[in-house]
């Protein structure tokens, strides 16, 4: 990675976290009967592993694990808008 990079990584990072929390009332509204449409939850998801990969290949790793961070929370949302 060049030393000129890292404040990206670190910007891409603190972005993908906050979204990431950002997700979790719409988590928690989903267990309580308040459904999602998958319309929404699976392309965002697969966008954001999609991302990571991504930012895998740049050696961006902070970006890397920000984005399984919100991918995952979206995939959370997903399988509890599918029960």
């Amino acid at each position: 990675m060049k030393p000129n990079s890292r404040w990206q990584d670190k910007a891409i990072m603190g972005t993908n976290f906050a979204f990431g929390i950002m997700i979790i009332p719409m988590i928690l509204s989903s267990l309580n009967g308040n459904h999602t449409t998958i319309y929404t939850t699976l392309p965002t998801m697969a966008g954001l592993y999609f991302l990571a990969f991504t930012f895998y290949t740049m050696k961006l790793y902070l970006s890397v694990v920000s984005c399984m961070f919100s991918g995952t929370a979206w995939l959370i949302l997903l399988l509890t808008g599918l029960l």
